[in-house]
């Protein structure tokens, strides 16, 4: 790695200003439109846990850096509206990371097809795209549903999950999800590729087991 790349990327993408108000507006726009949120909350959840699996599986911390960056810019594409989002998230991620004193062209390469692949997984092409899907797919609670949406069925089902936690061991990474005595397991299962299926190819991906659990109990 040239020793001139700044390691406090990151920082200063999280304290760009154009970034932060794409992030504020995302909810704005999408409040009647869309369910869960897509702005600051889920970005700084997602930076979280893709700090936490790299940081786990003992990852180099330029690659967790480029995670974070990654994850903070994953759903910016949504400010152009909902439809194909991820590419043009990995459009416009793509003018602000086109800045090679901060960020290599080889590393602006991971983190634009990390955004661009994060909602089907069609494509995993590294540990970064790896970690920020699983990121993105577990964050399915109460805390990211917009107080004006519209709630259907499958989704009221989603403010019974209170929280979610992912414990990485010996090569096997636990998603374990908190929920209510009102939470029907078998609904989240029937969306199958979204819950379950996306997240294990990417856990797969990183070299481990996936094992999902409720209130710490049970196998899926």
């Amino acid at each position: 790695m040239n020793g001139a790349i700044d390691l406090e990327a990151y920082n200063k993408y999280f304290n760009d200003s154009e970034i932060n108000k794409i992030l504020d507006n995302n909810n704005k726009l999408q409040n009647e439109v869309f369910t869960a949120c897509h702005g600051r909350y889920h970005a700084m959840f997602t930076v979280g846990m893709v700090e936490h699996i790299l940081g786990s599986l003992s990852y180099d911390t330029r690659t967790i850096e480029l995670g974070k960056i990654a994850a903070l810019m994953h759903d910016i594409g949504n400010i152009a509206g909902r439809q194909e989002h991820p590419r043009k998230g990995a459009a416009l991620a793509a003018i602000f990371l086109d800045d090679p004193a901060l960020i290599l062209p080889a590393e602006k390469d991971i983190i634009v097809q990390a955004i661009q692949d994060h909602s089907k997984g069609k494509n995993i092409a590294s540990p970064v795209g790896a970690a920020l899907l699983i990121a993105d797919k577990v964050d399915i609670s109460y805390k990211r549903i917009l107080p004006k949406a519209n709630i259907d069925h499958w989704h009221k089902n989603l403010l019974e999950i209170r929280d979610v936690e992912v414990h990485v061991s010996d090569k096997v990474i636990t998603i374990n999800y908190i929920t209510t005595d009102k939470f029907s397991k078998d609904l989240l299962i029937s969306d199958y590729e979204k819950g379950f299926k996306l997240p294990v190819m990417a856990v797969e991906y990183l070299g481990c087991d996936c094992v999902f659990r409720f209130n710490g109990v049970g196998e899926v």
